[in-house]
């Protein structure tokens, strides 16, 4: 059986520490369903299994119906084309069909975090969701299983579903600048087992007692930052690194120690590491090389730098919530030179060698995206905008010359603006990578993107005709007004129209001329 649920909107909206919205960090949410039993139905054929709650791809239709309105028409709703299979939230399971209504329960923080995650390659729209009933053997379900739903009648029994979150504001709101997630390349953390932990769902810092000390370890590849094309928007605070803290965890077997406060404080990495190699006492491997630590968990002015770049105070009995580093310092170091970017090394500086709780965060291997960590950039905006060129004279065929100097202008892409691909080669059964080539027709196609004129305005320039041919009269060129970024190929074809060229065009030329017979 199916069913469809229409969500509900978030309403968590807000203006908050000067950014139009704030966000919200979901830490658990649960949704809940009055199942009816239907008397007709058969014990015995009845088959054992659960309901699985699924978000719908697009929003949900109230005439939805078996065939209406998907896409492959009476086969319904289909995993993956009408609905998101790889995300869900399961419900009890049913071995026999209850003789009195009863509530379900399904953990639904997973679907809220895709909802309300403030990565937009990962977020999910609100569109509603889809149920279905999935039977422990695989076969088709045998008989309907009814929920009570929002028209029920009795308040008492209508569905809903409770969200816990916490808002929380990000370091810098980068409300001038450009807001940008980088993934991180790498990270594991360290521990005196002497085990490799890069594959792992979580990060361990902090000191549980049977097993020691445990630090954390992040990379980033400088190289996907171009740093020619893109600048910090500020020098003191545009780079932070986020990590999901999910509390504080004791390894065993238990001996019950005391969590307390713990100081984190993250220093710049000064070797090559792997995460799948790293240990305690190893850091990478070259061939059949161990490339070690210069000390076991690593030796401090060798190993990584003993000057604080970041810290974070975690508290005892503190819940789930986002930290952050600022790296803004470190990060300038890496684009100066990137063969130093080697990443940053998280340790507990207060008291790491006293027992206490694990402190657990997400790693990049995390089943949930919403909670890996990332970098976090305030990049100054790209911008395509007018640029003013030092007054010169302007000159026309004829050799008459401006009475005063002009101020002309031309667009100039600044901060990686126009950079970007307008389209995909692969769209168009050319190669990866193709940015511009002629078709079959002899006509040029281009999917790069420039920074060009989009509007003017008329100046009027006196011009001196003493000893040419003509008297002196009035000219007029074109001041650029605003700029945009256009399909090069849009732009070529526009230029090639033209009958004639524009006047600020024949104004240039013919100084470059003068210049060049001077």
């Amino acid at each position: 059986g199916i069913w469809f649920v229409e969500s509900g909107s978030s309403g968590i909206n807000a203006e908050y520490g000067g950014q139009e919205e704030w966000d919200i960090a979901v830490t658990d949410s649960r949704i809940n369903l009055r199942m009816t039993p239907d008397p007709s139905d058969d014990d015995n054929t009845w088959e054992p299994g659960q309901a699985v709650m699924y978000p719908l791809k697009k929003p949900l239709d109230d005439a939805s119906s078996w065939e209406y309105p998907w896409i492959e028409g009476d086969k319904g709703p289909i995993a993956g084309i009408d609905y998101v299979s790889t995300v869900n939230a399961k419900f009890n399971k049913l071995h026999r069909n209850p003789d009195t209504g009863r509530w379900l329960q399904a953990v639904t923080t997973t679907i809220a975090r895709y909802i309300f995650t403030e990565l937009d390659d990962i977020r999910m729209a609100n569109n509603g969701f889809l149920l279905r009933y999935v039977t422990e053997s695989g076969n088709p379900a045998t008989s309907f299983v009814t929920f009570d739903s929002p028209a029920f009648p009795d308040p008492e029994f209508k569905p809903f579903m409770d969200i816990c979150y916490i808002p929380f504001t990000r370091p810098v709101p980068c409300t001038e600048g450009q807001l940008v997630y980088y993934d991180l390349s790498a990270d594991t953390y360290i521990a005196k087992d002497g085990q490799v932990h890069g594959s792992e769902e979580h990060l361990f810092i902090g000191n549980s007692g049977w097993d020691g000390p445990a630090r954390s370890l992040v990379d980033f590849d400088i190289f996907t930052f171009n740093t020619e094309l893109t600048a910090l928007h500020n020098d003191a605070e545009s780079v932070y690194l986020r990590l999901w803290y999910e509390g504080a965890e004791m390894a065993k077997p238990y001996n019950d120690p005391r969590q307390m406060e713990r100081i984190l404080a993250a220093h710049k990495v000064l070797k090559t590491w792997s995460d799948s190699h790293a240990t305690s006492k190893v850091a990478s491997v070259s061939g059949n090389q161990k490339n070690r630590w210069d000390a076991e968990m690593m030796e401090e002015l060798t190993d990584y730098d003993p000057e604080v770049i970041a810290s974070d105070t975690i508290s005892e009995g503190e819940d789930e919530h986002n930290i952050y580093f600022n790296l803004t310092s470190v990060f300038k170091d890496w684009m100066n030179d990137r063969t130093s970017a080697h990443g940053v090394v998280i340790k507990d500086s207060q008291h790491e060698s006293v027992p206490g709780y694990f402190l657990k965060f997400a790693s990049l291997n995390n089943p949930d995206p919403t909670v890996r960590p990332y970098l976090m950039v305030c990049q100054k905006k790209p911008i395509c905008e007018p640029e003013d060129q030092d007054p010169m004279p302007v000159y026309d065929a004829d050799g008459c010359v401006s009475t005063t100097n002009v101020t002309l202008n031309y667009c100039i892409a600044k901060n990686g603006a126009c950079s970007g691909m307008e389209d995909s080669a692969t769209n168009y059964d050319y190669m990866t990578g193709v940015s511009a080539l002629w078709d079959e027709f002899h006509v040029l196609r281009t999917f790069c993107k420039c920074c060009t004129d989009a509007a003017a305005e008329r100046i009027r320039v006196p011009m001196n005709c003493e000893g040419q041919d003509k008297s002196d009269y009035d000219n007029y060129v074109n001041y650029i007004t605003s700029c945009e970024c256009q399909k090069c190929e849009e732009v070529s074809s526009k230029r090639k129209k033209r009958a004639v060229p524009s006047k600020t065009r024949l104004l240039l030329r013919s100084a470059l001329k003068s210049m060049l017979r001077k």
